[in-house]
């Protein structure tokens, strides 16, 4: 105990000495490391945007080369004389007046000119022949009107376009044809760009696939960096409209910017600007974090010495003095006794630990002798009575073994057969309520497909005879018309007012325009009946969602709008591809989910704004999800765990079974889909459905 007690007396200094410096010195390099961080911050921040500056630059000069190019487009289109010489097909007269005026007058050496027939007047160059820039030219001359597009040609660069039809001075006239002028987007393009900007600046624009498309006369190469990381790091960067910094105390910092036209990124804009002045700084901060962090442990170094003398001295003589402890000198003062504080009482310890060691080492000696003739009379007892002992527990071993294996044994079969009950309860559950929801959905298919068969035929032919109906009520309102212009039988004028004849013309269009509407309404519930039960279809099939969707809401438009409830339907579809699916089965998914909506809002009718949003969107693992979200009284949350168990229901006696919620679970599980419910109590309730796009 003694010897441990100097070991660790003799240890304490150095860890005095290693706990001071480090005391001392942790706060002085918290505060380093913070100055660096908010003043080395900044610059970063104030060189991003000098880059920043530059891209708004080249988009500017961008947008000015787009617009000048509009300018001429449109200036020579709108030409009298140009329109004329192309009616009449004057070749020679393009050429000369319009083609070489361009030409040798502007930087554009890309031209085109074609008839309404698209056969080519004039052209120069031959980039607008690709076949890929000619797709590009028929979707702008579809627009009928001057336009521009920034398009990448690969080979030659990029190219900005310029399409527009040929029209008079005043710009009427059908157009006989279209002026197409493509100008490069080079290497002369980004010097004279340079001249506008910084001249220091050098700029490259590189392609979607990592090609580089032009270049300013500076050109500089790429570096180990972008050779590595362009084509992992920065394309999918750029792909999603962000722009990318390297920042760094190089001679050149950059940045990597979207080039694009009108919403589609066509290329990427690498400007690289002069960092000397951002390094300047930079090292200016890093010597003087280094200058602090050196003061900083030579005073932490001198405090931890000053103050492990002061520690360490005391607590040495205190470790000698342990060492004639552990030989046995029990009657030789302690040094530092009379000390004060925490070094004092440990003298005082010790002190008092040697007069106690005296007094204990004299009543042991004499507790030894008694205590060792009592253990001999205790051991010749205790061997006697452990053999007895033996012979009993092995025989009691055994017969606990026999016992445990038996109850093993039993256990075992017990628990298989709790558990093959289980299973078959459950089994037995979800197949009655599987049964009884397909029976009653088929039963109800049947008879939905056969009303809506039976009244689709009477009423296709009301709705096919109410465009014949309208024609010859026309007719005839006509007839009649011309009767009055040319007999003039007082009788029949008095009777045309007493009848109000000019009223019963009046109203008996709108009559047959409402018995239109009419029909046209009842043939869309028709056809929702239809889709909803899809009796007539296969029984799986590729569909559109929404479909179904809007057909279920049509079939519940009762519910939305009854007994003061108005009930606001948001729709917020994505666009969706259409999935494989079994769409009567979806259909009452939807049904049951929309229902349980609806129920939830008609306990919250005083609420105000009551509304169900449908919420449809893609996932990025060919899955689709569709959200169904209402503000009514929500589910506690006691009940969730419980909502998919068949027959659970929290309605009164004759208003729900319980098993729309269940049999939804198992038609999800069916599809190889999900629901998941989300509610807090007062506020409302969200549905989340999840369906792959093909079950294979």
């Amino acid at each position: 105990m003694i010897n441990r007690s100097r070991l660790a007396l003799q240890k304490l200094q150095p860890k005095i000495l290693i706990f001071t410096f480090c005391a001392s010195l942790l706060p002085v390099i918290f505060l380093l490391s913070l100055a660096s961080r908010f003043v080395n911050q900044p610059l970063i921040e104030l060189e991003k945007t000098r880059l920043d500056d530059q891209v708004l630059a080249f988009r500017g000069y961008m947008a000015a080369t787009e617009t000048g190019l509009q300018n001429l487009t449109g200036s020579n289109t709108n030409w009298t004389d140009f329109y004329q010489a192309a009616q009449r097909d004057d070749r020679t007269w393009i050429k000369k007046e319009v083609s070489q005026s361009i030409f040798l007058s502007t930087d554009v050496k890309e031209i085109k000119i074609v008839n309404f027939n698209n056969e080519v007047l004039d052209k120069s160059g031959t980039t607008l022949d690709l076949p890929f820039v000619q797709a590009k030219i028929k979707l702008l001359q579809a627009e009928n009107k001057l336009t521009h597009a920034l398009i990448d040609t690969n080979k030659q660069g990029l190219m900005l376009l310029g399409v527009a039809p040929i029209r008079q001075s005043d710009g009427k006239g059908k157009a006989p044809g279209t002026l197409i002028l493509g100008q490069f987007i080079n290497q002369s393009w980004l010097d004279k760009f340079l001249n506008y900007s910084q001249p220091t600046t050098k700029v490259q624009i590189w392609s979607l696939q990592g090609k580089l498309l032009a270049a300013n006369s500076t050109y500089v190469s790429l570096d180990q960096w972008e050779q590595t990381y362009f084509m992992s790091q920065v394309l999918p960067t750029i792909r999603t409209s962000k722009s990318v910094y390297r920042i760094e105390n190089n001679a050149l910092n950059l940045i990597y910017a979207p080039i694009t036209s009108g919403k589609q990124i066509i290329a990427i804009a690498k400007i690289q600007i002069v960092s000397k002045y951002f390094r300047q700084a930079s090292v200016a901060l890093q010597r003087l974090i280094w200058i602090g962090l050196i003061l900083a442990v030579l005073l932490s170094v001198v405090m931890a010495t000053l103050l492990a003398k002061q520690i360490g001295q005391p607590i040495n003589q205190l470790a000698k003095r342990s060492q004639t402890l552990a030989a046995g000198d029990l009657t030789t003062a302690i040094p530092g006794v009379n000390f004060g504080g925490e070094i004092g009482q440990l003298a005082n310890a010790y002190q008092e630990m040697a007069e106690a060691l005296k007094t204990l080492i004299n009543n042991l000696e004499k507790r030894v002798q008694e205590r060792t003739q009592e253990l001999e009379i205790a051991r010749q007892t205790l061997e006697e009575r452990v053999g007895e002992r033996t012979e009993e527990l092995n025989h009691k071993n055994q017969e606990l073994e026999g016992a445990y294996k038996l109850l093993q044994q039993l256990n075992k079969e017990v628990t298989t057969k709790a558990n093959e009950l289980s299973a078959a309860l459950t089994n037995l559950r979800v197949t009655q309520a599987q049964l009884i929801q397909t029976e009653k959905m088929s039963s109800l298919g049947n008879v939905i497909a056969g009303i809506a068969h039976e009244i689709n035929n009477p009423i296709n032919f009301i709705h096919g005879n109410t465009t014949y109906v309208n024609q010859y009520v026309q007719e005839l309102l006509t007839l009649l018309q011309y009767y009055q212009q040319r007999y003039a039988d007082p009788e029949l004028q008095l009777y045309a007012q007493e009848i109000d004849l000019e009223f019963i013309q009046a109203d008996l269009v709108k009559i047959l325009l409402s018995m239109k509407a009419g029909t046209e309404r009842i043939r869309q519930v028709v056809l929702s009946l239809r889709n909803f039960s899809r009796h007539d279809e296969s029984e799986m099939k590729t569909v559109d969602i929404h479909e179904g969707i809007n057909s279920t809401l049509l079939l519940l438009q009762h519910r939305l709008k009854f007994n003061n409830i108005n009930i606001d339907i948001i729709k917020e579809y994505s666009n969706l591809p259409q999935i494989e699916c079994y769409p009567q089965q979806l259909n009452q998914v939807f049904m049951h989910v929309m229902n349980n909506a609806i129920d939830a809002l008609e306990n919250t009718q005083g609420r105000v704004n009551q509304k169900i949003v449908i919420i449809t969107q893609c996932q990025k693992s060919e899955q689709i999800q569709i959200k169904f979200i209402d503000n009514g009284c929500g589910i506690p949350e006691e009940i969730l765990p419980k909502v998919f168990d068949p027959f659970f229901t929290t309605k009164d006696v004759g208003k729900g079974t319980g098993l729309g919620l269940a049999v939804a679970y198992q038609i999800l599980q069916k599809h190889h889909g999900s629901i998941k419910i989300i509610s807090t109590l007062g506020t409302g309730c969200e549905v989340m459905i999840e369906l792959p796009q093909s079950l294979n």
